[in-house]
Order: structure tokens, then C-alpha cells, then sequence
């Protein structure tokens, strides 16, 4: 009984941090959407990136989901922060099971999830990355369209890169 507490646990600590990063994550939005001439698209567009990649993907590997926040993407990080603690608890509660009863089928679940944690970490890792590397692009450039009052049939396509 006390793996299946341990597994609420987590699982009410996940739900909590969802919703708390998600409130968060729209007050920063509202504070970051500026408009496009306060936007450096010289330095989003260069090689440079703006947050370390490796420096993300350190921070995930020390926790889980730490590179997401780190990249701003709250919610991200908490579904990758409870996903691995899942797997980590599912992994804790089979191996426990396995050493009292040796159940085949306990050995078996315990190894899958070994499997599934895995490749949740490895995920983890890269999507930091990706996000560190790629934080703010989407500022760069602002594709917008519209449908012009005098024309309804037609559709104008702007670009907006700031230089």
C-alpha cells in the first residue's frame, strides 16, 4: 500500500505543478508579447542561440524537465518532471514486488518500465535541447494574412523580419 501513496503522491504533486506553471506560463506570455519593433531579430536570427543548449540538456539530465523551465516552457517541464517520476515509481514498486513474491510477471513489468523510463529521459533531453536552441524563433519572424476590405476573394501574406 504505501507504493500505491507514493505513486498519488506524485501524480497530485504533478497536477499541481501543471496547473500553477500553466498560470504562470500565461502571465509571462502577456508580459513577453511586445510589439515587433521591440523584437532583435539580428540576434534571433544569427547562429548564436539565445539560451545554451548543452546548458539545457545538463539541467534535464540533473532533473528531469529543469531544461524545459529553463527554456520557459512551464508546462513541458512538469509533464516531463511527472512522467519520469512515474516511471521511477512504477520501476520501485515492481523491483519490490519482484524481491518478496518473485513473480515472473513483476521481473517483466519492472524491466518494461526500466525500457519506458528510458526512453522518457532520452526524449527529455533532446526536447530541451531543441527548445534552448531554438528559444524565441518564432519572435523572429511573423508570418501574418489577412483577407483586404475592398477584395474578400483575395488573401495578402506578410512577412515581418526586422533587420
Amino acid at each position: 500500500m504505501p507504493v500505491i501513496r507514493y505513486l498519488n503522491l506524485i501524480l497530485m504533486m504533478g497536477i499541481l505543478s501543471i496547473t500553477n506553471l500553466a498560470a504562470q506560463q500565461d502571465s509571462l506570455l502577456q508580459l513577453t508579447n511586445a510589439s515587433p519593433s521591440h523584437i532583435d531579430t539580428t540576434r534571433l536570427l544569427s547562429d548564436k542561440p539565445l539560451k545554451s543548449p548543452w546548458g539545457a540538456v545538463v539541467r534535464s539530465a540533473i532533473i528531469p524537465g529543469l531544461g524545459q523551465v529553463y527554456t520557459h516552457n512551464y508546462l513541458k517541464g512538469a509533464v516531463a518532471f511527472t512522467l519520469n517520476g512515474f516511471w521511477l515509481a512504477r520501476i520501485r514498486r515492481y523491483q519490490q514486488r519482484w524481491s518478496k513474491h518473485h513473480i515472473q510477471a513483476d521481473r517483466d513489468r519492472r524491466n518494461d518500465s526500466y525500457w519506458f523510463f528510458g526512453v522518457t529521459y532520452l526524449l527529455t533531453l533532446v526536447d530541451a535541447y531543441v527548445n534552448a536552441y531554438l528559444f524565441k524563433f518564432d519572435e523572429a519572424m511573423q508570418l501574418t494574412w489577412r483577407f483586404p476590405q475592398d477584395d474578400p476573394r483575395t488573401l495578402m501574406i506578410r512577412l515581418n523580419i526586422r533587420l
